[in-house]
């Protein structure tokens, strides 16, 4: 038989096998898979749609491709199982163990075969439609790729957009508050500038007793020191002379601010006097307050702001009312309400050009028991960038009886600048307050007083005394150190000094003019020895011309002319008498003359000196005089 025929029927019979196994339920394993082929395929186009819809919801459609190939493979491979058992069947067929049942459905073969070339077309169909859809896919994927993309781009976008935006809100938020700022500042001015003057006809009449004090030291008391010093060799202390005049007239200059400004400052007139400097955050503020309360919470505290330190020094005072109060640049003290003080900050100053032209300093008092005998200065340290900030520190700094520089135990280092200016413009007994030392232990707390003390100790600063505070330790830990402090006597005693410095001036030059008389008078006592000396010499003289006068005799002749004669004797005794008239009478008389014209200059030098001193006198005592009718009234 051809080979061809025989493939024929061989495939022929598979089908027929396939088929009848399909259609009579002897090989249900068949007709499953025929069965799950169009569950599949009506799954496949489900899922298709599916896969399409969730393409255009952004899903990853790749996955579920690769789902729907591996169940084709999977089904593929179920029907090659399949099919080797119909062959293995059709083997059977073949060696004569079929039945009759099999050789009767070979007759539908053609049947069997045309439906089974539908499903195939059936199936390519699928498959073309699956080929377009996976090109759909990645066409949809591009698109995909294509708006991702753009999303990108356009979130990128936005994000910058938000950037802006966020960068201009917050540009409009510093506006407002730099808007906040000025309108602050410009309703601070205009309420300093509005402020009224505190002053009484008694306040008037001690200010111009003051400054006609002030006028009479640094005027006519100076003049007269700077004329006495470099006229006489007057010692001032290590100083003589004209040596002495710079270093005295800076030492009454300052000595004399000082006296006026407290003087001037009723809130400081007799108290004890204690200035606080820090670092900003180094805890000064607390510390002042609880100074002022003495752990007491019906007191009030200081209404200072926390959030920036003031650029103007403020006094703290006991009164017998709160007051608030500043002191203007021409020196007149005026009054101010709370609010507005409260408005002050650095940030409202920075606004105001020439501050230091309106504002000295504020001045606050309390009906407090605690300040009772004490000031407080509180002052926004050294480390101001303004100079005038920092040159108002230290004038009211040097007005105090003593400083108390308070460091942050955690800051843990010492200003260098600060340093310098307390070296170079402050005198003053230095209180060193480590504060917060609750926040550290023992040993911390140790390492930093050694490093600050040696710090200070290399700049050649001495320390009175290191305090370690907290809010935790004691008040008296703070309280015991400022009652220690001496009160600086010198500015109360500079009206006296002035006096005392007049008396002994006085006194020196009145020993001066004593002395000054009595060579005089001794000068022109030689003066009279010496013309009684020369009186002397021309009597001599006087008495030689008159002797040598009488040697010469008249003689009378009878037969010559009349004439002087005299005797061998007498001729020698004349030319003695006229050697002695001729030079040695002359010469005594020269030399006696010599030392009156001498002694004349010499007693008109003394007189002079003498005039002088006396002038002297009475201008030093013109001066007390004039002390004395100046501090009548003070």
């Amino acid at each position: 038989m051809d080979s061809t025929i025989i493939i024929y029927i061989i495939v022929d019979v598979i089908i027929a096998v396939f088929i009848w196994l399909y259609y009579s339920g002897q090989s249900s394993n068949s007709k499953t898979l025929v069965s799950q082929l169009k569950v599949e395929n009506e799954s496949l186009k489900s899922k298709l749609a599916e896969t399409e819809k969730k393409r255009n919801n952004n899903v990853d459609y790749k996955n579920e491709l690769e789902k729907i190939e591996l169940k084709y493979k999977d089904l593929l491979k179920e029907a090659n199982e399949q099919c080797t058992q119909l062959d293995e069947q059709l083997k059977n067929a073949i060696e004569g163990k079929s039945d009759d049942s099999i050789k009767e459905q070979l007759a539908q073969t053609k049947e069997l075969k045309k439906k089974i070339e539908e499903l195939e077309e059936e199936l390519e169909e699928n498959e073309d439609d699956i080929s377009d859809l996976k090109n759909k896919i990645e066409s949809k994927n591009e698109e995909y790729n294509e708006l991702l993309g753009n999303l990108r781009k356009e979130k990128k976008k936005t994000t910058n957009l938000e950037d802006e935006l966020s960068s201009a809100r917050q540009a409009l938020e510093e506006k407002v508050e730099e808007l906040k700022i000025k309108m602050g500042s410009l309703d601070f001015i205009q309420e300093i500038l509005s402020a009224k003057e505190i002053s009484t006809e008694d306040t008037q009449k001690l200010y111009k007793r003051i400054n006609t004090f002030e006028s009479f030291v640094k005027g006519s008391y100076l003049d007269l020191n700077s004329y006495l010093y470099n006229s006489y060799d007057i010692p001032w202390k290590e100083f003589i002379g004209k040596q002495a005049i710079a270093p005295k007239k800076q030492h009454v200059i300052d000595n004399c601010d000082q006296w006026t400004a407290t003087k001037r400052k009723s809130w400081l007139d007799g108290k004890r006097t204690i200035a606080f400097v820090g670092e900003f955050s180094a805890g000064k503020t607390s510390i002042v307050n609880r100074i002022l309360t003495q752990d007491n919470p019906d007191i009030p505290k200081l209404p200072v702001s926390t959030k920036a330190t003031t650029a103007i020094p403020t006094y703290i005072a006991g009164g017998s009312v709160v007051s608030y109060s500043f002191i203007s640049g021409d020196g007149r003290r005026k009054e101010i309400l709370e609010e507005t003080f409260k408005k002050v900050s650095k940030e409202v100053l920075d606004q105001i050009k020439g501050v230091s032209s309106l504002i000295k300093y504020f001045v606050m008092t309390y009906k407090n028991p605690n300040l009772n005998g004490l000031s407080i200065l509180d002052t926004p340290g050294f480390n101001s960038n303004d100079s005038e900030d920092r040159d108002r520190t230290i004038d009211v700094i040097n007005e105090c009886d003593a400083l108390f520089w308070v460091f942050d135990v955690n800051a843990g280092t010492v200003n260098r600048s600060s340093i310098s200016i307390i070296k170079e413009k402050l005198n003053k007994p230095l209180y060193i307050v480590i504060n917060k030392v609750d926040t550290k232990s023992e040993s911390e707390i140790q390492k930093v007083e050694e490093l600050i003390q040696k710090t200070l100790k290399e700049e050649g600063l001495k320390v009175e005394q290191f305090i370690r505070f907290s809010s935790k330790a004691s008040i008296e830990d703070i309280m015991t150190p400022i009652h220690s402090v001496k009160k600086i006597e010198s500015r109360e005693n500079f009206i006296s000094e002035i006096k005392e410095d007049l008396e002994h001036l006085l006194k020196e030059c009145k020993e001066k003019v004593d002395k000054q008389e009595k060579s005089f008078e001794e000068e022109r006592q030689n003066g009279y020895d010496i013309s009684d000396d020369l009186e002397e010499e021309f009597i001599l003289l006087y008495k030689d011309c008159d002797a040598a006068k009488q040697i010469p005799r008249w003689e009378t002749h009878l037969f010559s002319s009349n004439r002087y004669e005299m005797s061998k004797e007498e001729y020698d005794q004349l030319s003695e008498l006229l050697d002695i008239i001729a030079e040695e009478r002359p010469k005594i008389i020269d030399y006696k003359i010599d030392n009156l014209i001498e002694n004349a200059e010499k007693v008109q030098e003394a007189y002079s000196m003498l005039c002088k001193m006396k002038l002297t006198w009475q201008n030093i005592n013109d001066c007390l005089e004039q002390y004395k009718k100046i501090t009548k009234v003070l």
